[in-house]
């Protein structure tokens, strides 16, 4: 979470530590989503492609580790792909069994064990190593950077989704920024790092980790010995990413003209990428503000009014932060899922009726089905980079995408 939603949770006493999941049957419209009370399942991909993924970690030589300076940056990778098919694949672990356990217990002090457990054990649809799909065709690439504290396995759903579609998706962890890593030699990272305000300024570290590896893929595409040797195409690149990783892609978008266009999920501009206005196509993939009604009941009616004006008040600059970036843009839209909060575009979603009161649900989660908003995203997601790479006309207008989806509500186009 950004940190002035830090500062409006922390202003009603919410101990994010208290969620617990409720064993309530799940209503019929979560039978895809919600298995039972222990186990979410993950959507299978709609696209054409089957999935594969990959694992690496990078070694930035040129940069010491700030969260350990006798090291260079070491930084997980993942990449997720168009693969061969494979019929009769089983779902797998979306992490090593020693990562997921840790995982598990740093997601349970945000969403509570169950959904802790059931989120990071989600078994997703993309084979580890699986072939790259067959043929000459090249694909777009798109860089993946994930909120503060969150992984790219995290969002496992909305990725390979993108790569089912004929995308090849990078997605990158910044060991100190995610909640836990843990490297293959058993050390682990925990967050240190983009804590309180100083967010502002440690996000440099997690754009350079961005940079050096949009830049360490564009070597692996020329490297013959690489799988995607010759299957990219590197005029075709975009980035995209959720709250920290959504200003991310924009200052990456502002830095580097090769890429084409660029996706802000929900992620409020901090810092130096206030004042960047990148050229290339941009959309803003906003959540539904919360509302006073929705908090918990029982605070003092004067804490309660400065948590409705201080929401006000985010709302506002969120709005004038985006004209502001934007102005300079090719083409720049705006558009809000309604009945999502700030985590329903993560994994965790497909758990949220597990979330039940005001308390646990507060500015976290809205009344969206969990997989329905994750479909909504994708779709939004990629009809934005086909409108750019694929020059896809039947989708160019998002008024015309917002007539298929009735969640959708574009607020600023040009």
């Amino acid at each position: 979470m950004t940190y002035i939603r830090t500062l409006l949770l922390g202003s009603i006493a919410l101990s994010s530590t208290s969620l617990r999941a409720q064993p309530a049957k799940a209503p019929p419209a979560l039978a895809s989503a919600v298995a039972d009370a222990r186990t979410i399942e993950a959507p299978a991909p709609t696209g054409s492609y089957a999935v594969g993924r990959r694992f690496m970690v990078w070694t930035d030589s040129a940069r010491r580790d700030p969260v350990d300076t006798a090291r260079a940056r070491e930084l997980p990778v993942w990449i997720w792909y168009p693969a061969a098919p494979a019929p009769g694949a089983v779902p797998q672990p979306v992490l090593p069994t020693a990562w997921q356990t840790r995982r598990i217990e740093t997601l349970a002090a945000k969403l509570g064990p169950d959904v802790a457990r059931a989120a990071a054990s989600l078994p997703v649809h993309a084979r580890a190593d699986a072939p790259l799909a067959a043929g000459t065709s090249r694909f777009p690439i798109l860089l993946f950077t994930p909120g503060l504290g969150w992984l790219p396995s995290d969002y496992s759903v909305l990725l390979e989704e993108l790569a089912s579609r004929g995308y090849v998706v990078v997605g990158l962890a910044s060991p100190g920024f995610a909640d836990v890593v843990r490297f293959d030699d058993g050390r682990e990272v925990a967050r240190r790092l983009g804590i309180g305000e100083k967010i502002g300024s440690d996000q440099a570290i997690v754009h350079a980790d961005a940079a050096f590896v949009l830049g360490r893929v564009r070597a692996l595409v020329g490297e013959r010995s690489s799988f995607l040797h010759g299957r990219v195409d590197l005029a075709r690149v975009g980035t995209f990413g959720h709250s920290l990783g959504g200003t991310t892609a924009l200052m990456l978008a502002a830095r580097d003209s090769a890429i084409r266009a660029a996706v802000n999920i929900d992620g409020d501009p901090m810092g130096d990428v206030v004042a960047i206005t990148p050229r290339q196509p941009l959309l803003l993939l906003s959540s539904e503000s919360p509302t006073i009604a929705e908090a918990p009941p029982g605070g003092p009616a004067e804490r309660m009014t400065l948590v409705r004006e201080g929401l006000e008040r985010s709302e506002q600059r969120r709005t004038n932060d985006w004209l502001r970036i934007s102005a300079d843009a090719r083409e720049a839209y705006r558009v809000r899922l309604l009945g999502t909060h700030h985590l329903n575009f993560e994994d965790a979603a497909l758990a949220s009726s597990w979330l039940s009161t005001p308390k646990e649900r507060w500015m976290r989660v809205g009344p969206i089905d969990g997989a329905r908003g994750l479909a909504v995203t994708a779709e939004v997601v990629r009809t934005f980079f086909d409108v750019i790479f694929r020059d896809d006309d039947e989708a160019r207008s998002f008024g015309a995408l917002s007539g298929r989806l009735p969640e959708l509500r574009v607020e600023s186009s040009r």
